[in-house]
Order: structure tokens, then sequence, then C-alpha cells
């Protein structure tokens, strides 16, 4: 059976605990090589540093993280995880998926969308399959907070190209607030004297999600703060149940000019569906007045 599965064919992920460098290079090499042979991922509590993405090959693979194990992006803006099209009924939990400063010198070029999970290929089309789909489950992402670096940056937190599936509890951040650095002190100390408030430019993110698969449904998505539209959908019958969303502080008035919103559904999709979207903004910084907070097309199969 499947669904049983003999503990052989699970790999115990403890993380390498030297510099982060040779820890990037050695906790990939170690995850790795259990994902090639097919077994599945449990992550003991810690901070794992990625060389490269974690590639899943095999269907029906699981990496479940415990304690929200934390995996750090590579620095040449590789996803934390990557599955290829057509790998069903991957399972993902319970993990902390968190950015790094990218390397953009002219020896190694970033000229493509950077994200923290990559589900499919954005020119390939795969449905997924609807008796198999794939999950993420309790799966959290975040641009800055728990690091002292401010440069740390992705394009996209989650970018889903595949279709069928399914994800229960996301929570996909920028950080409103990070860590002081030694002797700093708040630059806000009326909002709170622990922490520096994050301003314009710092924890750059332009997207917490984009959907470009069909058939993937949402049960708890709470995304905040990105740089640009927080949730984009552009996959055909979607579905999302219960969405929270807070709007960027630090945004200037291009914000509103470049219309960008809480919540936007392409412009050419026909068909979806979201109930209890809460979207709300704080604009701490500058005057900014949008004129909505979600963008859709005006038909009858957008619910």
């Amino acid at each position: 059976d499947d669904y049983v599965r003999d503990f052989s064919r699970v790999k115990l992920g403890i993380p390498a605990f030297n510099d982060s460098a040779l820890a990037a290079f050695e906790n990939h090499s170690v995850l790795q090589k259990a994902l090639d042979q097919g077994k599945d991922l449990v992550l003991a509590p810690g901070i794992y540093y990625l060389s490269s993405s974690l590639e899943i090959k095999h269907p029906n693979q699981v990496i479940l993280g415990l304690g929200y194990a934390t995996l750090i992006g590579p620095s040449d803006g590789s996803p934390c995880i990557y599955i290829p099209p057509h790998i069903t009924g991957i399972r993902i939990a319970g993990v902390m998926l968190e950015a790094t400063v990218l390397s953009r010198d002219e020896h190694s070029p970033i000229d493509k969308t950077t994200s923290l999970l990559q589900w499919g290929d954005p020119s390939i089309n795969d449905p997924g399959n609807e008796t198999n789909p794939g999950c993420l489950i309790d799966v959290f992402a975040r641009v800055g907070g728990a690091s002292l670096e401010r440069g740390v940056s992705t394009d996209v937190m989650v970018q889903l190209n595949s279709g069928n599936i399914y994800g229960d509890n996301l929570w996909l951040w920028r950080a409103d607030h990070v860590q002081l650095r030694p002797m700093e002190k708040a630059n806000f100390p009326h909002i709170s004297p622990l922490y520096r408030q994050t301003v314009k430019g710092e924890c750059n993110v332009n997207n917490g999600i984009v959907v470009n698969g069909a058939n993937v449904t949402m049960v708890g998505l709470a995304v905040e703060h990105t740089n640009q539209d927080q949730t984009v959908w552009n996959g055909e019958d979607g579905i999302v149940h219960f969405y929270q969303c807070e709007l960027p502080y630090d945004v200037d008035e291009t914000f509103a000019i470049s219309n960008y919103v809480g919540y936007r559904v392409g412009t050419d999709v026909k068909r979806h569906s979201a109930y209890g979207l809460g979207i709300y903004s704080n604009f701490r910084d500058f005057d900014v007045e949008v004129d909505t907070a979600v963008i859709h097309p005006e038909i009858s199969g957008i619910h």
C-alpha cells in the first residue's frame, strides 16, 4: 500500500551547523540524494541553507517539516523546492521557505523569475491529476524578518504552474518589520521599540503567489505586504476559501497609479470562485488611495 510508508523509505534531515556556504552545499547534497533515491524527507527543526533547489523527481514523494523547519533559498535565485511538470501526488507540509540575498553580479546574472517554491514550468502545460493532486499544507514563506539582511529578495514567493494542486494554510509574508542589528535603534519606536519597520527598498518581493495552473484550490491563504499585486491568479477553475491580505505599509503613490491590488484574477480567466476575502491597508509612509482591492473579469463565471 503506497499510503503506508516503511521508514526505510524516509530520510530524516538534520541541518548542517557550519559555515553557511559549506552548510548549504552539505544540506543540498544529503537531502537531494535521498530524494533522487525516491525517499520521503522528514526535516528536523532547524535552518537549512541550500546551495541549489531540492528537486522532487518521483510521484507521491513527501517533504514534511517538524517545528517549521526553515529552508533558505539558494543565492542564485533558484527556488528552495522545485517540482517539475507531470510529477503527481507530491505532498509538502510544515516548512518555512525563506529568501536570501541574491547574487546579481556579472558572473552570475539572474535573468529568470525567482521564487521560493516553483511547481511546474510556465512554458509547459501540466494539468496535474485530479485523482492524485499535489498538496501544500501548513507552508509559510517570508522575505525578511528573521535575517539581519534587508537586501533579501525574490520575485515571487510561490509559483504554481501545474494544475490540480490543493493548498491548506499558506502564509506568504514580506516582512513589515525586521530584527534590529546590534546597537541599532528602532526607526519607528512609537510603533515598536523592539524592531525596525521595513521601509521602501527593503526586503523586496513582487508577488506572494502566482497561480498559472488550472484546478488549484486554496483553503486558508494569507498574503501580505508585497510590492506589487499580492496574489495573481491566471489559471482556470481556481477556488479560494478564506483569504487574508494586508497591503504594504511602505509603498508610495505609484502603488495606486500602477493599479496594484490585493487579489487579481487574470483577464483571460473564464471561471474562478473566491469566498471570504478580507483585504485591508495601512499605508504608513505616504498618502496612497487605491481604487479597489480586487480586480477580476466582469463575467458570470467569476464568483
